[in-house]
């Protein structure tokens, strides 16, 4: 076991998933409020911040990178290599950088920070709140033992998680972080068809995501596929030839819009880099 408990982390960027981080650190006690910095280019989303967990703040991303054991980059992604760029002379080498940010590249963010520090990138997901999250990372080629220790640690805090290599982050991206948005609308969906039907609307919702998770958790807990899992039910109406195309689509697009952000910011990188 790691000494989690008695790192300080920063979050460099404090927009809404480093606010599920945060709360999801705090409510499963792995920390306290004092151990944790946050800065922001707003001053609203900071106050917002220390008036609901107590945390310190401030507007200068290289305050936090002074506190932080852990570092979490969650700025917006067409700015990740600009800010490494600028924090580059405060980075140390026993610092873990734990990147939040998709469509941007190990290999890039080691280039922007100039110097030789441990690098983890990390696909968030929302369910992450509840510590029901699928987090898939790759490692940056200057991680040590005890670093990665300490971040498998942190991360199961958060759920679950995948490691893999750097080529699989965009479609894990597309499968993970934006697979919530691929679900809800099914909750939504059972849940406003079963309240037509006379069941109250919050009994019907909690029914109706309870389903899916059991689902899901039948899956994972038998190894079943699903092929196998749906012979055991007996009525079977759902239209697959219809419905498999719709998610299939879903996905493939985000994968390609990850993908297309990745360019530009990668090839923005190597034009300023030549420049």
């Amino acid at each position: 076991m790691s000494n989690l408990g008695e790192k300080k982390i920063a979050f460099i960027g404090s927009g809404i998933i480093a606010g599920v981080f945060i709360e999801r650190l705090l409510k499963a006690g792995a920390t306290s409020p004092d151990r944790l910095f946050c800065t922001d280019v707003r001053a609203d989303r900071l106050a917002q911040l220390q008036l609901k967990y107590g945390v310190q703040v401030s507007s200068r991303n290289v305050d936090g990178v002074r506190f932080g054991d852990v570092v979490f980059l969650a700025v917006p992604p067409n700015v990740v290599l600009k800010t490494l760029a600028e924090l580059q002379n405060e980075l140390r080498e026993d610092q873990l950088i734990v990147s939040l940010a998709a469509a941007v590249p190990l290999p890039a963010m080691e280039q922007a920070a100039g110097r030789d520090c441990a690098m983890i990138r990390v696909i968030p997901n929302t369910p992450s709140l509840v510590g029901a999250g699928m987090n898939p990372h790759c490692l940056g080629k200057s991680v040590r033992q005890e670093q990665l220790v300490l971040f498998d640690e942190l991360l199961a805090l958060f759920g679950e998680t995948i490691r893999i290599d750097e080529e699989l982050m965009n479609i894990a991206t597309a499968l993970t972080a934006v697979g919530p948005t691929y679900v809800f609308p099914v909750i939504k969906a059972l849940a406003e068809a079963a309240a037509k039907h006379g069941m109250a609307e919050e009994q019907a919702l909690s029914a109706a995501a309870q389903v899916l998770r059991g689902t899901a958790q039948l899956v994972l807990e038998t190894g079943r596929a699903p092929d196998e899992l749906k012979q055991m039910i007996g009525t079977r109406t759902i239209k697959e030839d219809a419905v498999i195309p719709v998610f299939t689509e879903a996905l493939e697009l985000a994968f390609a819009k990850i993908a297309e952000s990745q360019q530009k910011l990668t090839g923005r990188a190597q034009v300023h880099a030549s420049a």
